[in-house]
């Protein structure tokens, strides 16, 4: 993928028990097929207030017409853990975006 479109919004929920820090985004892509999938990049960064994810586009043949695909993910923390996430995209992209804090 030489270039992706991306909107993604991250914040922890301090009203839960455990906290929960909830990362949601889409991803412009040009077959209804497409899968995205994200997941924790190992190693993480130096930087421990910054979590960083990688997200994969599973391109799949089929009638082109772009469409947003959305993903999701979860992760119990303690508190304010984390500051900002990192999203890394196949081809060396990457967006940064502040985690808000409700509670």
């Amino acid at each position: 993928m030489a270039f992706c479109n991306l909107a993604v919004s991250a914040h922890i929920n301090g009203k839960e028990q455990p906290n929960k820090l909830y990362v949601h985004g889409s991803v412009l892509v040009y077959t209804m097929a497409t899968e995205v999938n994200v997941s924790e990049a190992v190693p993480q960064g130096i930087n421990s207030q910054i979590l960083i994810l990688n997200v994969t586009v599973k391109h799949v043949d089929g009638p082109m017409k772009g469409t947003c695909r959305p993903f999701e993910y979860v992760k119990e923390v303690n508190g304010r853990q984390y500051d900002q996430v990192t999203i890394n995209i196949e081809g060396g992209q990457s967006s940064t975006v502040i985690v808000s804090y409700m509670g």
